[in-house]
């Protein structure tokens, strides 16, 4: 029986209570011809989770907006983010679901959340919006063809059979790298001390020196870099292996204040050290650490474009790159090249 409402939509932001309304409409997402390959379940489970950390974990880039009727009928919802351009890095707005309830279907309820959507992103100063939709979903894609929405790249799927133990073998060896060595003992990843420092500005110094992935100059004292690398509040990590450190991390909060729910952290590994997997142990201890101290997220602020190794490492551990900016690092060799932002969530 359709829903018993005026023809007047009124749009609000999605509150606690709506919780179990917005879950409840994730069914709708998948009442269409699914490839064999995808479940209603595991669609459901997907939307259910992205719905639950916007609605749980607000953010200026996300919104949950919610139709009413004047009555105050909910009648659907819409939950609009955040992306960036593939190809020109361009911040713009994305639908990542809408959904409207079946006594509402055909009464303008999806128009009216579609465009509440569009005046979201626009009044954040995006120039474009985006959407994602199967290809078998051929009742929605009519809707967002007369919403002015035009197809753009396609995706393609293909199973692959997996892959050989000599293929494994080849790409186990390829990760390591031509100066990996083995070794020799197993690693520690310890607080620092005081009596590190010496060790630890061996290590500060090599990297920062190099002037190729951190942006302290090159020629930064051992005073200053040991103050940096010591900051209130911050944690400070060194990895030890045959009693020699071996790397080092450095976690504290992003922000202050509002901000500081979400970690930062800051890697370097001795020269003699690159390719024995310290890297990815600190990496993957510092999640842990973080998860362990209350931060509900991980961000790195400034990953040079050119540090290719370790954006491959960051991604292995979870890491995604979640913006650009231009021209921000002097390269040594390279001039001026981009630097990544980089997130995961815990």
């Amino acid at each position: 029986m359709p829903i018993d409402f005026e023809y007047e939509v009124v749009i609000r932001s999605a509150e606690s209570a709506d919780e179990a309304f917005l879950l409840g409409l994730t069914p709708e997402l998948a009442a269409f011809p699914l490839p064999p390959w995808r479940t209603a379940l595991e669609i459901d489970r997907a939307d259910h989770a992205i719905l639950l950390s916007a609605l749980r974990r607000p953010s200026p880039d996300t919104a949950i907006l919610v139709a009413e009727s004047a009555a105050g009928h909910r009648l659907g919802f819409v939950f609009v983010s955040t992306k960036t351009d593939y190809f020109t890095s361009e911040r713009h707005g994305h639908v990542e679901v809408v959904a409207v309830a079946a006594g509402a279907q055909g009464r303008g309820v999806g128009r009216a959340l579609m465009a509440a959507a569009e005046r979201w992103a626009a009044l954040r100063g995006d120039g474009v919006i985006t959407l994602n939709v199967f290809d078998a979903n051929t009742r929605a894609r009519e809707v967002y063809a007369r919403l002015g929405y035009v197809p753009e790249t396609i995706h393609y799927r293909k199973a692959l059979a997996p892959a050989s133990p000599e293929l494994l073998r080849l790409r186990d060896l390829a990760a390591r790298g031509p100066r990996a060595q083995p070794a020799s003992a197993p690693l520690t990843i310890r607080p620092d001390g005081s009596g590190d420092a010496d060790a630890l500005w061996a290590i500060l110094h090599a990297v920062i020196a190099a002037g190729d992935t951190y942006a302290f100059a090159p020629d930064m004292s051992r005073a200053d870099a040991l103050v940096a690398w010591h900051p209130p509040g911050g944690h400070t990590v060194v990895a030890e292996r045959d009693g020699r450190l071996v790397g080092t991390y450095l976690l504290k909060a992003n922000q202050p204040g509002l901000g500081n729910h979400v970690a930062n952290c800051g890697y370097m590994v001795a020269p003699e050290a690159r390719g024995q997997g310290v890297g990815e142990a600190l990496c993957r201890h510092s999640i842990d650490t973080a998860r362990g101290l209350g931060f509900d997220a991980v961000q790195f602020n400034s990953v040079v474009s050119t540090n290719r190794g370790a954006i491959a490492l960051w991604q292995r551990c979870g890491f995604a790159i979640v913006g650009t900016v231009p021209r921000a690092f002097r390269h040594p060799r390279e001039g001026l090249v981009d630097i990544y932002v980089m997130h995961r969530l815990l």
